[in-house]
């Protein structure tokens, strides 16, 4: 269907003196001359035939014509307005100071952005790699990647992943054992978790039909790195996410233990200052680190 519509031109200066009641402040409006609003309502007119103001001697007056037109065409306006800021892309171009647990930036983060800036030129991630807990309101940081459970107060956080784990050591640990191990041989070797995630070994043996027999000879580290530590050296099994070992396991230097896996409510979480708009460039960033995590 072919649309007849006179010119934008016309219909903005029309909308614009019709809302203020005055070509002079339309014009202002729009920044053109009184003359150039007049001459496109006066187009206008003559387009539709019939007459949208009464012209006296200091003002203008809407016609019962005029006043149906403005109201129409204001709610008009303003829903291609809108439209056509939802459809316009933001500039995206300039960085990004991120703050990023060590861990987590060098054993996965760190290796793959590359990828980032090679699908995003004009965004720079600048990585910081901090074991400080940061202030993110008076820090100069635009974000963190945490780990977690997502209970920081007063931010914005958006998930990334959940952590699925299943065990894993270093081979020497389990030197001439038959891959897999059951779930009674695997809780029977030393045992390691994090502090804050003692009960991902209950779980797993919970899923595997098994228990802990003496919970109390866990090993309990202050950090996952820490714990990770204990593992590349063959002294405790750990219950590790997937993503984060795959590279080990794929280089030898650690061994998946059984195919049993459980999901846990703690991952990884993009967090920063609770605003009304998102930073787009943030935006852009926690999507690509989602994909990732998918890979």
């Amino acid at each position: 269907m072919t649309r007849r519509l006179p010119s934008l031109n016309q219909l903005r200066a029309f909308e614009a003196a019709a809302r203020h009641e005055s070509i002079k402040m339309g014009a202002e409006e729009l920044c053109v001359t009184p003359a150039a609003v007049g001459h496109q309502i006066k187009g206008l007119e003559l387009e539709l035939n019939t007459a949208l103001f009464r012209r006296k001697t200091r003002k203008i007056e809407l016609t019962e014509e005029g006043r149906a037109l403005s109201e129409h065409l204001g709610r008009a306006l303003d829903a291609i307005e809108h439209a056509v800021a939802k459809a316009r892309k933001p500039d995206l171009a300039g960085t990004l100071k991120i703050t990023i647990a060590p861990f987590f930036g060098n054993r996965w983060l760190l290796p793959r952005l590359p990828d980032f800036h090679r699908q995003h030129p004009s965004i720079e991630i600048i990585p910081s790699l901090s074991f400080d807990y940061v202030d993110l309101r008076n820090s100069g940081f635009d974000a963190a990647v945490r780990y977690g459970a997502g209970d920081w107060d007063g931010m914005s956080s958006v998930l990334i992943c959940n952590d699925v784990v299943s065990p894993v050591c270093a081979p020497q640990l389990i030197d001439g054992c038959q891959m897999p191990l059951s779930a009674g041989d695997i809780l029977a070797l030393p045992l390691a978790c994090g502090r804050r995630w003692r009960e991902d070994w209950s779980a797993w043996a919970k899923a595997s039909g098994s228990k802990i027999a003496n919970p109390e000879r866990v090993i309990v580290y202050e950090s996952r790195a820490f714990m990770f530590d204990a593992a590349l050296s063959g002294q405790a099994v750990i219950l590790a996410d997937l993503k984060m070992t795959a590279a080990d396991v794929a280089a030898g230097s650690l061994v998946r233990l059984s195919p049993i896996e459980v999901d846990r409510p703690q991952g990884l979480y993009v967090v920063s200052e609770a605003t009304p708009n998102v930073n787009p460039r943030l935006q852009v960033f926690t999507n690509w680190l989602e994909l990732q995590a998918r890979g």
